[in-house]
């Protein structure tokens, strides 16, 4: 069923297809948010939150970028929509998408109300409707796989612990339990934080070193 119950083919694409654009954009601006927030976790920096705004900013300027290249985000290609230029009909490039990165937070509020794409109609760019597993949607694979990849990346990041953490968590009672295999009230953080640790300490960081040192459970792991 289409967007609008009562919409006519000769509305515009911005309109016909308010909804289904919406919820990509609002899904493609929190994926780039996690996107940040895991790549800040996987460097292992203070996740501040001027360092997580900025790092969330810097995704979704890449994502706008890539998507004008192409076309496609990830969630775009989940509710099967494509933005295209409104005159060529071809993929806007990536000067439009980079432009539509600074106006899609001022458009997400109002186009519920206006009931139209007021700036992407400024911008002369439009959602093109992809049927799912056409020919045309399975060229965008490649594109929304990069980012499904990354998604993905970016989960096990937020789930597991950073060096810090994990070494942090060893020097403490619940660590000590650990390190000796009697009993935690999280056995998921205990075994991650070992296997985090014990990494580090075969990358060559003298801290791991002298956390595993410490920990008999660790140092049964890394002598393996």
């Amino acid at each position: 069923m289409d967007d609008a119950l009562f919409s006519s083919e000769f509305e515009p694409a911005d309109t016909r297809y308010l909804w289904r654009l919406w919820f990509a954009d609002v899904l493609d601006l929190a994926t780039s948010a996690l996107l940040g927030w895991g790549a800040l976790r996987a460097l292992d920096v203070d996740r501040t939150p001027s360092a997580l705004v900025l790092a969330g900013v810097g995704v979704w300027l890449l994502m706008s970028l890539a998507g004008g290249w192409s076309g496609w985000t990830l969630w775009r290609g989940v509710v099967g929509l494509r933005m295209v230029d409104a005159k060529e009909a071809g993929a806007p490039g990536p000067g439009l998408g980079l432009a539509r990165a600074f106006l899609v937070p001022l458009d997400l509020p109002i186009s519920p109300v206006l009931q139209r794409r007021y700036f992407d109609r400024l911008l002369k760019v439009e959602p093109e409707a992809v049927p799912l597993l056409s020919r045309k949607w399975q060229r965008g694979l490649g594109w929304q796989g990069v980012w499904l990849v990354l998604l993905l990346a970016s989960v096990w990041f937020v789930v597991m612990p950073t060096r810090r953490e994990a070494l942090t968590y060893l020097k403490r009672l619940d660590g000590w339990r650990c390190c000796n295999s009697r009993a935690t009230p999280s056995p998921f953080t205990c075994s991650s934080s070992v296997s985090r640790a014990v990494r580090a300490a075969k990358g060559g960081d003298e801290e791991s070193r002298a956390v595993v040192a410490q920990c008999p459970r660790a140092r049964s792991e890394l002598g393996r």
